[in-house]
């Protein structure tokens, strides 16, 4: 009797796993979003685009692989309603790699939006966050891969782009959504744009910030997404950061500030940077620079008025000297490590300063402060995103130059002071 009971329980079992799910659905009956944008709306709330992938296209490799549409709605959820009565298939958001919100829309506030993602089963935290300095429908038209034949890895390749450029940040929805959540921090967003440039000869000089920081030419991080002097098959650009105040914009920054924020975050890893030669003001020295150690932070209260200070350690190796002088020998090394801490330590201040007026603490200067305070009921009345607007900052740069590259020294230029046959 004992074998009858646990033969029929076993065959009871296994016919359980053979079963399949009843809701389940194949994948060609689905339609796969892989970028979401959110405009402002004439008569409605919102202007939503969605681009979806065309799988029969991606493995053919012909023609476009994917397709846009755009629609009036009151809200998110209903938009997709609206859009699923006349796409074929129903609308997937499981592979949607960013979500993309125009500068007005943002300036008014994304929290709800934001909220209505996390809260969402379909929406993944690894998509990115950006912010658009046109319509988020204009990006998203113009954001057409051209090395890649699959646009949702274009997309993820492009927003990570900051691993070893340092020109954006990482900017996932989960990272976004704790930092606006966060009472010692604030929330940051990736700033993309579509180029206006049809030939080299129409760049225009005013688009870079290069004279409000004092530099005599533009370096490569004073530019703007939208404003980068570039001609390329895609028009779309990804380049600086958007700054928020809990859910709303209040503030952007170019690419060069966006890798001085990794540095003190402590989330940069390495890029080539130039650096005006210590000895020739008119050449750059380029090195390739890496971050040796995580920043450490420290605040004080002085007067009820916050002092943030910061040490940063870099390394470097020398990619280049234009002027030619000998800076890989030891008695000429440390004048341009010199040269190379003042000018990414300029750079910071004016950085941390830009984001006083903001009450945005990008860099997680609260955190340390926070951690002084036992109780909660404590910290809270320390308003500390409204006392930052007064802070002060001190800024300590170690940059220690490790490599010369493959040289030796380097060739002088004829007349440099480094020509050593006059």
């Amino acid at each position: 009797m004992n074998k009858k009971i646990v033969f029929l329980i076993l065959v009871i079992l296994s016919s359980a796993l053979l079963t399949s799910c009843f809701d389940s659905k194949e994948i060609d009956e689905k339609a796969y979003i892989i970028a979401l944008g959110l405009d402002k709306g004439k008569n409605n709330y919102l202007n939503m685009t969605l681009q979806l992938a065309l799988p029969n296209k991606i493995t053919s490799g012909e023609g476009e692989s994917t397709s846009t549409t755009t629609v009036e709605t009151p809200t998110l959820y209903a938009g997709l309603n609206m859009i699923n009565t006349y796409i074929s298939k129903e609308v997937d958001f499981t592979h949607c790699k960013v979500v993309v919100f125009s500068k007005e829309l943002a300036q008014e506030g994304i929290h709800d939006y934001i909220h209505a993602m996390i809260r969402g089963r379909e929406f993944r935290g690894s998509m990115f966050v950006a912010v658009s300095t046109g319509t988020a429908e204009e990006f998203i038209e113009n954001a057409t891969p051209i090395l890649e034949m699959n646009p949702a890895k274009s997309y993820e390749m492009n927003f990570r782009s900051y691993e070893y450029t340092g020109f954006t940040g990482d900017t996932t929805l989960t990272n976004f959504y704790m930092l606006a959540e966060c009472s010692c921090r604030q929330a940051f967003a990736t700033l993309v744009g579509v180029n206006p440039y049809e030939d080299s000869d129409e760049f225009d000089p005013k688009n870079s910030t290069f004279r409000e920081k004092g530099h005599d030419r533009p370096l490569e991080g004073d530019f703007y997404a939208g404003k980068i002097p570039k001609v390329y098959g895609t028009k779309s650009e990804v380049m600086g950061i958007a700054a928020f105040d809990g859910g709303r914009m209040v503030g952007e920054f170019d690419g060069q500030e966006a890798l001085f924020h990794q540095m003190l975050y402590g989330t940069y890893q390495s890029s080539y940077i130039s650096i005006p030669d210590p000895k020739n003001p008119d050449a750059f020295v380029i090195l390739n620079v890496n971050q040796g150690r995580k920043p450490t932070h420290h605040v004080e209260m002085i007067n009820d008025a916050p002092i943030n200070s910061a040490k940063v350690q870099l390394e470097a190796d020398i990619l280049s000297i234009q002027s030619g002088f000998n800076y890989e020998n030891t008695d000429n090394i440390q004048i341009l490590e010199n040269a190379a801490e003042e000018h990414i330590k300029k750079g910071m201040l004016r950085f941390l300063n830009k984001t006083r007026p903001m009450h945005a603490d990008l860099c997680g200067f609260g955190r340390d402060l926070k951690m002084k305070y036992l109780l909660w009921e404590e910290w809270e009345k320390v308003h500390w995103l409204k006392k930052y607007a007064e802070s002060k900052f001190n800024v300590d740069v170690e940059v220690k130059i490790r490599r010369p590259g493959l040289m030796v020294r380097s060739a002088p230029a004829k007349g440099s002071e480094g020509d050593v046959m006059k």
